[in-house]
């Protein structure tokens, strides 16, 4: 009797100690939270969605389609000609949290997908500013570089006055065609 309450002693010992020594620092103890550094931060991709390219997940529903790529927008008349632009832009929003860093190409795909679906119930506000601000520009207005990059302050001003919570930092053209 002295016998079996030594082995189960010694065994109860055992379980103890693969419990502390193993068990619960792999599944009960919490995970240290990753230190980043502000450069890994800064070289983090950012959430971004892109408008006038169905097929990229963002844009126009985020659903595949058969659609062409771009938007076309009328530009402000000059005279009697009408103008138009074909876009294809993307919007880079502030750093996600917690940061994107070190996450593969798909995984990022991914996240920017579950992003511009976050982002859909806002999208027509987008689009309307969008419209709205190119089409207070003339072709000539909006045919330079300096053109340009005063077009993406008012567009990056005024989606972001639509927007309550993200607020977008970048706007890269992908196209922009004036016909």
């Amino acid at each position: 009797m002295f016998k079996d309450k030594k082995i189960l002693a010694g065994g109860a010992v055992l379980f103890a100690a693969a419990f502390w020594f193993y068990i619960k620092p792999n599944y009960m103890d919490p995970k240290p939270v990753p230190v980043y550094t502000a450069e890994q931060i800064a070289a983090a991709p950012r959430p971004t969605v892109f408008i006038g390219k169905p097929n990229a997940g963002g844009g126009h529903g985020g659903k595949p389609s058969n659609a062409p790529e771009g938007i076309v927008l009328n530009l402000k008349p000059t005279g009697t000609t009408q103008r138009y632009v074909k876009v294809i832009m993307a919007l880079e929003f502030g750093p996600a949290t917690p940061p994107w860093v070190g996450l593969s190409a798909d995984k990022v795909a991914a996240k920017n997908a579950e992003f511009a679906h976050h982002l859909e119930p806002e999208m027509h506000k987008i689009l309307d500013a969008i419209a709205y601000v190119i089409g207070s520009h003339t072709a000539e207005e909006v045919s330079t570089v300096e053109g340009k990059e005063k077009l993406k302050e008012e567009l990056k001003e005024a989606i972001n006055h639509h927007l309550h919570g993200e607020k977008v930092e970048k706007i890269y053209f992908e196209t922009f065609i004036v016909q």
